[in-house]
């Protein structure tokens, strides 16, 4: 109980101003400030309260403390921190669980505590421990499963530039894009109190898009129609690519091993015609192909978030971007630079 009959002498005030002016701890020199003010003005323990930004039960406390022990109990502030309830061996057992699961919500990793260490913590605790850790999270980017060697990228980019160097010829990306009639749904910034919802189509036609993209005017040639690529299909876009290119002596085309481009068929044109030239890329080794970065960014300008009621405007949307790819070539210059990721 606090003895507020407590008659302070001038030598205690004294001695009180004195060991304030003497701390270098702010929160040492509330305390003491407290008991000054509560031994010098007439106030009570709500008003010190207010004043100095602590509970009531606090100030009572460091007041009863001063009547029991004296002014020695003054001259160190004995904060006791909380003991965290986690110690540091099980901290990094948490980070081996993040590296290696990679979870997808807190609320897994909250559940791991749980499990593993008998403790409940809170989703904002468990936020605060994943930051101290170093842990972030983060959209994770695809590569091909089973790639080249590193070795084998490396001479590919080496006889790409070979080609690139050739007189009187081009090089071209080319592959095949499946673009569906469907509204795919990606990030954007929004009013989390009023958070978008998209509208998807029930058909799932699609339109079949055989591409070449030309590093060196950023420049696009397709065919493009509702029918499946195979062999016919890509002798029409070699023949398409050959008039486009009629100027050069020359025409490389960098392909993937999909079948169709390997098929007899397209071998057999291809020896009638050796003004086109196909560079077949590793197998497995989409970052390095250009053409991959040119149809990501086609189906962001399309189908992500992009909701087309009919086909037939669908069709007209991607008709309009892939013969007007040059209205973008400020947002393509950064992206289709022809350096190549290694995996």
């Amino acid at each position: 109980m606090l003895n507020i009959n407590y008659k302070f002498t001038d030598s205690e005030i004294e001695q009180l101003n004195i060991l304030r002016a003497q701390s270098n701890n702010y929160r040492l020199r509330d305390k003491i400030l407290s008991i000054i003010l509560f031994a010098t003005i007439s106030i009570s323990v709500l008003q010190l309260s207010k004043i100095i930004g602590k509970s009531q039960k606090t100030i009572e406390n460091w007041i009863s403390t001063y009547f029991d022990e004296g002014i020695d109990c003054l001259k160190s502030y004995n904060y006791k921190p909380k003991k965290p309830l986690l110690n540091h061996f099980e901290k990094n057992q948490i980070k081996i669980f993040v590296t290696f699961e990679n979870p997808e919500t807190i609320k897994e990793i909250m559940q791991y505590i749980n499990d593993k260490f008998q403790i409940k913590y809170s989703r904002e605790g468990v936020r605060k421990i994943l930051i101290e850790l170093g842990l972030k999270r983060l959209h994770l980017k695809n590569v091909p499963g089973n790639p080249p060697t590193v070795e084998d990228q490396k001479q590919f980019i080496k006889e790409y530039h070979e080609l690139r160097e050739e007189p009187d010829s081009i090089t071209l990306f080319g592959d095949a894009m499946h673009l569906i009639h469907q509204n795919l749904p990606g990030y954007c910034w929004c009013d989390p109190s009023f958070k978008p919802i998209i509208e998807t189509n029930t058909g799932r036609k699609r339109l079949n898009i055989l591409g070449a993209y030309n590093p060196s005017d950023k420049s696009f040639l397709h065919l493009s129609s509702e029918e499946n690529c195979n062999a016919e299909r890509v002798i029409e876009f070699l023949r398409l690519v050959s008039e486009a290119y009629k100027g050069f002596s020359r025409v490389n085309i960098v392909l993937d091993n999909a079948k169709y481009f390997h098929a007899t068929l397209v071998q057999e044109w291809l020896k009638q015609n050796e003004q086109i030239q196909i560079k077949y890329l590793p197998t497995y080794s989409p970052n390095l192909n250009l053409i991959e970065r040119f149809f990501k960014y086609a189906k962001k300008q399309l189908v992500v978030n992009k909701y087309y009621k009919t086909y037939k405007e669908f069709r007209a949307k991607t008709f309009q971007f892939l013969n007007n790819v040059k209205d973008h070539i400020k947002n393509l210059e950064p992206l289709m630079v022809e350096k190549f990721q290694i995996i």
